[in-house]
């Protein structure tokens, strides 16, 4: 009698457009605090492109038997609808791409057995940093099978215009105004920079409106944040206590808007440690409703939703995902 062999099925969705930004340092950077020299020496690393990724990631399952198939994605939400196509017919779902590109993978294949592998390959790649996943495509490909596969949460939000899951966060106020008014000239031209700088811009002009949050108790602030994930945008540690499996989302609310609050918002960014100098109401919470009487933009995980009100739920082990061992919570 024949012994049953099984074949494990892998599908790569890969964001061709993704890649990493320009790697020359802006001029005014040049003589910028001596803090960021740590962060500042990832801008001269070798570009990873397309088919380093492709090609790491072939050798990998070539070598571990496992059947491979590669698409690429072409338009908006296009790798939502690969991985909801793909959930139900492969063991793995590998996501080659920047945070949009896994957020928009994640809600394709939410709820499913399949299993999220990423290949970090964007200007920011915050959710592979929070589980350990190394930037080299090669060793990033090695948790394939080298990894740990755990249940993680999402939060899940919305809206009058629909719905999203998020891995990493959610906020309402001039983050997401940053994000709402990021051209696609100035985030390659500053990359990982793009965000601060944008802020930078913003926060002169920013009109401060007041935005509600009904919880355990009713909160109101100029900025609402809540997070799955101690990082926003992969270096500024914000929500001290988050934890992607304690089955809780945290809710940071900065409710105060004097000018030293926007000179101490501004400084943390040279020092990644925004929750040592923000005063704010920490929470940790299953829901929350966030509203405000003016027009506020939402966005997750880097990507813009709509403007507020918005609903907030966590959703518990809604997400099979490879880690690297050492680093699981």
């Amino acid at each position: 009698m024949k012994a049953f062999y099984y074949q494990m099925k892998a599908i790569l969705i890969i964001n061709p457009s993704s890649g990493k930004m320009k790697r020359e340092m802006p001029p005014v950077l040049r003589w910028t605090l001596k803090k960021l020299e740590r962060r500042l020496s990832g801008l001269f690393k070798p570009k990873i492109t397309e088919d380093d990724v492709i090609e790491e990631v072939k050798k990998k399952c070539d070598k571990e038997k496992i059947k491979l198939d590669i698409e690429f994605t072409k338009y908006p939400k296009h790798a939502t609808k690969l991985a909801e196509a793909a959930k139900d017919k492969y063991d793995l779902i590998i996501a080659a791409g920047g945070d949009g590109t896994i957020n928009e993978v994640i809600n394709g294949m939410a709820n499913s057995k399949a299993t999220l592998v990423i290949i970090p390959f964007g200007s920011t790649n915050v959710l592979a940093c929070e589980l350990g996943v190394p930037n080299d495509p090669k060793m990033a490909a090695e948790l394939i099978t080298k990894g740990k596969k755990i249940k993680m949460d999402l939060g899940y939000a919305e809206t009058s215009n629909g719905s999203k899951y998020f891995s990493m966060m959610l906020d309402v106020g001039p983050f997401a105004q940053v994000i709402k008014e990021m051209t696609p000239k100035f985030k390659k031209g500053w990359g990982r920079f793009a965000y601060p700088f944008g802020l930078i811009k913003l926060l002169f002009r920013y009109k401060w409106h007041k935005i509600y949050v009904k919880h355990k108790v009713e909160s109101i602030g100029y900025f609402v944040l809540i997070a799955n994930i101690k990082y926003y945008g992969g270096e500024y540690e914000i929500a001290d206590k988050a934890n992607i499996r304690d089955g809780l989302l945290d809710l940071v609310i900065i409710n105060r808007k004097n000018p030293w609050d926007l000179i101490v918002l501004l400084f943390s960014f040279t020092t990644g440690k925004l929750n040592k100098f923000l005063r704010k109401e920490y929470y940790q919470t299953k829901e929350a409703e966030i509203y405000s009487h003016y027009n506020m933009q939402i966005q997750v995980d880097g990507e813009v939703l709509g403007l507020a009100p918005v609903s907030v739920k966590i959703m518990p082990k809604a997400l099979n995902v490879i880690a690297a061992s050492q680093n699981v919570i």
